[in-house]
């Protein structure tokens, strides 16, 4: 055993070996695409990954802060300046004052404007706040701060943006406090300078923050990080999910696309996506439902419209996969597989808006449209972009589909054509073709030389030709009586039928053993 295998070892050839070197150069330029590719992948992910939540407060004052003052005391309209002045500085969102306009006269209309997402939050000074800032000043009567202003937010238009937003307005309004403070202060010593008469008098909490604020946070209270993550990772599961069916064809698809017409090649996929899609999309639907939490009590409406953004979602995908396996090199694929995940994941996690221009690209893409829509399903309504993001996915599903119907019927034609292989590269050349004629040459060749042994008449030996003049001429009287009947006979057979190459090779045979004969005859009576 130990004898063959160093057989079989020496019959392999070195990895530095001449006879390899067409290996090893195909070899390097593998692993030199195969940077360049992970190159490729590599930057627009990350760049996307990075560039979709990097730097928000750039672009901070594209976010708009609604504000309304509903109180017209003097206490309220020092805040109101402070506030404006806080909002004027770099990297601040931009403030939307509203005070007077009579659709956000009351608080409601102001809630429902943060809700629909007109503005990311809003800035109320409540009514009565300048009374009651006046009166436990002067009387020391009861105070709390934070019934100043109220702040409007509504964490699920975006998790990660509206917690940046809202850290911001934070910042700038807990900044004012103790300038808001020490102008009431110097304001209620007046023109008596008795600094000790008003901190006897004031309510203590009065002076050292006669302001605050409360938050309200107005989206629904089972809305929450984990509510966010299952809107993201269900539409991650549908993607891969959406993966599973394209391999499946792909590992049985080569008879179809050389034996099967074209149109039920599409009709056929087609059904497969679809009914791939539904299986995937019920499955989802029901582990969003099984784990809700016990804070959201979804109904039968809601299932439904939970499995049709899924449906839409995935459907997009399974198509968009189609034309990447119809049409791209095998080499490339993976890439593409990655580039596709990783960009719409950034998309849905990180959102578009407040990024940079280029970036913005998320507002086209499914991920970041389905994830929009399941919040939105998910709080009632809150920040409502249903019809643009259902249409945008819609448009995505009919176009991949359509692309993906013309490159199947493109790649069906090509490989039955054999200028294509069901990897979506070109077949290998074609060995040389060798010129059949020496071959057909060196075979008549040999049927030449070759004796008949058709009838089983092989041709006499020299040795054993007749010596004698008598036998030459008994043989040549013999043979030529055999010739006569032999061509009648001939002659009645032809005219029925077809004669075969052995019956004329015989029949030439005779004809020269006969005229041979005749000739060696007359030269012996010559020499008699």
């Amino acid at each position: 055993m130990l004898k063959q295998h160093r057989e079989r070892q020496a019959k392999l050839l070195p990895l530095f070996s001449p006879e390899l070197r067409a290996t090893r150069m195909a070899f390097i330029k593998g692993l030199r695409d195969m940077f360049i590719i992970f190159t490729i992948v590599y930057w627009i992910t990350i760049s996307f990954l990075y560039g979709s939540g990097y730097n928000t407060a750039r672009y901070m004052h594209e976010a708009t802060t609604l504000y309304y003052n509903m109180d017209d005391s003097t206490a309220a309209s020092i805040l109101d300046q402070m506030i404006a002045k806080a909002y004027a500085s770099p990297g601040m969102l931009t403030l939307t004052n509203a005070t007077g306009r009579e659709e956000f006269s009351s608080i409601a209309s102001i809630r429902d404007a943060v809700w629909r997402g007109d503005y990311w939050n809003a800035v109320v000074i409540n009514e009565g706040f300048g009374e009651r800032l006046q009166a436990a000043l002067e009387n020391g009567g009861d105070y709390d701060p934070t019934s100043a202003l109220t702040f409007y937010t509504e964490e699920s238009r975006h998790y990660f943006k509206v917690a940046a937003v809202t850290a911001t307005v934070e910042t700038a309004l807990t900044s004012i406090e103790a300038q808001f403070a020490q102008t009431m202060f110097v304001n209620a010593i007046g023109d008596t300078n008795d600094t000790a008469a008003v901190i006897n008098r004031a309510n203590p909490a009065a002076l050292v923050r006669p302001y605050s604020y409360t938050v309200d946070n107005i989206a629904p209270y089972h809305f929450d990080m984990a509510m966010y993550l299952l809107s993201v990772t269900l539409s991650l599961s549908m993607v891969a999910g959406a993966f599973i069916p394209s391999n499946m064809w792909k590992s049985i698809e080569e008879p179809f696309y050389k034996h099967v017409r074209i149109r039920q090649v599409i009709a056929l996929r087609f059904c497969i996506n679809v009914i791939w899609a539904v299986v995937i999309c019920l499955q989802s639907t029901g582990i969003a439902f099984a784990f809700r939490g016990p804070t959201w009590s979804p109904t039968v409406g809601d299932f439904f419209a939970m499995f049709a953004i899924f449906l839409l979602n995935t459907l997009a995908f399974t198509f968009y996969i189609d034309c990447l396996q119809n049409w791209i090199h095998p080499k490339f694929l993976i890439g593409a597989y990655f580039i596709t995940l990783l960009v719409n994941i950034s998309g849905a996690m990180f959102g578009s808006e407040l990024n940079n221009h280029f970036f913005r690209i998320a507002y086209a893409l499914p991920f970041f449209n389905s994830g929009l829509t399941i919040r939105t399903l998910l709080t009632g309504g809150s920040y409502n972009k249903t019809k643009f993001s259902v249409t945008i996915n819609i448009l995505w599903t009919l176009v991949w589909w359509i692309v993906s119907t013309f490159l199947i019927a493109r790649k069906a034609r090509l490989v039955r054509a054999g200028t294509l292989t069901m990897a979506n590269v070109p077949p290998p050349p074609a060995p040389a073709a060798t010129s059949a004629a020496p071959v057909e040459e060196e075979e008549e060749e040999e049927r030449q030389m070759k004796p008949s042994s058709t009838a089983g008449d092989a041709a006499l030996p020299a040795e054993k030709l007749p010596q004698s003049s008598e036998s030459l001429a008994s043989v040549s009287t013999t043979d030529m009586h055999d010739e006569r009947e032999y061509d009648s006979t001939a002659s009645s057979y032809l005219s029925e039928s077809s004669p075969s190459p052995s019956f004329h090779g015989h029949h030439h045979r005779r004809r020269h053993a006969s005229t041979n004969a005749e000739s060696v005859s007359d030269i012996e009576i010559e020499d008699s």
